[in-house]
């Protein structure tokens, strides 16, 4: 298995918790080994008569996944129907616990570590290795995600959470070159930017080398500015202010700021309330939408929307006509 769903310590969890119905919630690209993780505790804890008959208590414990999407730690399942069908222990996989979304259910965070055979593990510490070294005397950073994090124990990698470019304490001037080891390109985007240094990209899977450069950069703030240009050209009349209700998305200080620029400014506004944010409910007579949850709903899904989409950032330069472009982050602040 490619990923380390730590089988043993979820075991003990579940033990301890003395928990009967637990709910497994897992990205997409970890549903179908999870559904396979779900048997193999099953099993064990099926043969395993000390648990199933603590305190007298003949009922047999129900493992459940959770079968619709999941985003991050930002999107936790522990929504208030869980507990009418007494589900009393989640097992989430695949991220961290952000600080501004705190479950109500009892949670168990999976980190699930990216897991290498040897063979695999040497080749990835040595291409490391090779590519820290072509940097000279400078201060590089090491950054990653969550999964990747116990693979880079020796560099003491700074650990990308959420929507957000940070790397811990660091400011720009502490830095010379950033390398980002996972997959995609939003993050170190989103660094390259925020701290204008180099940025490579190592991807540990499939042993790819890749730079953001300055033209890809600059491709994709021109596209932003555009859709902020638009508006200048177009006035709204009327535009459709977005709140998600997942926990780490439901951005409500965000939201009741926007709506406080848009009165104002006398502009018209139709407040939307949505949990799973997506072109099938985005149907309204609107001249724009600001989205005031996940920006990449912004960043990577605008082709899918019929309507131009804003972040809450992107819509305060659109009034204030600063075309100093900043990448919109969620903070602990946006919460109450």
């Amino acid at each position: 298995m490619m990923w380390d769903l730590e089988t043993e310590r979820v075991i003990n969890e579940i033990k301890q918790n003395n928990a009967k119905r637990i709910l497994f919630q897992a990205p997409e690209g970890l549903k179908l080994s999870v559904e396979k993780e779900i048997d193999r505790i099953k099993k064990y804890l099926k043969a395993d008569n000390n648990y199933n008959n603590i305190d007298n208590n003949s009922e047999e414990v129900e493992l459940i996944l959770w079968g619709e999407s999941c985003f991050g730690a930002c999107d936790l399942c522990d929504i208030e129907g869980l507990k009418s069908i007494g589900i009393d222990l989640i097992i989430h996989y695949g991220h961290e616990e952000l600080p501004y979304a705190k479950p109500e259910i009892p949670t168990i965070f999976v980190h699930a570590y990216y897991k290498p055979d040897d063979e695999r593990l040497k080749i990835i510490r040595d291409d490391i290795k090779k590519i820290l070294n072509t940097y000279g005397k400078g201060h590089t950073i090491v950054a990653t995600t969550i999964q990747f994090k116990k693979m880079l124990k020796d560099y003491n990698p700074a650990v990308i959470l959420g929507c957000r470019a940070n790397i811990g304490d660091k400011e720009a001037e502490d830095i010379d070159n950033i390398l980002f080891v996972g997959t995609g390109r939003f993050h170190p985007l989103m660094l390259a930017y925020k701290f204008k240094k180099p940025v490579d990209i190592y991807n540990p899977i499939t042993g790819e080398l890749s730079k953001i450069t300055d033209d890809e950069i600059k491709k994709f703030i021109k596209k932003r500015i555009g859709a902020i240009s638009k508006l200048l050209l177009n006035p709204p009349k009327k535009i459709g202010v977005v709140l998600s209700t997942k926990k780490g998305q439901c951005r409500i200080n965000v939201f009741n700021n926007i709506l406080g620029i848009l009165k104002e400014n006398s502009i018209n506004y139709t407040p939307i309330l949505l949990n799973n944010i997506s072109p099938n409910y985005l149907i309204y007579d609107v001249d724009a939408y600001i989205i005031c949850a996940c920006p990449r709903i912004v960043l990577d899904d605008y082709l899918n929307y019929k309507k131009p989409l804003l972040t809450p950032k992107e819509f305060e330069m659109y009034i204030s006509k600063d075309f100093d472009y900043k990448f919109d982050e969620i903070s602990f602040n946006d919460f109450r």
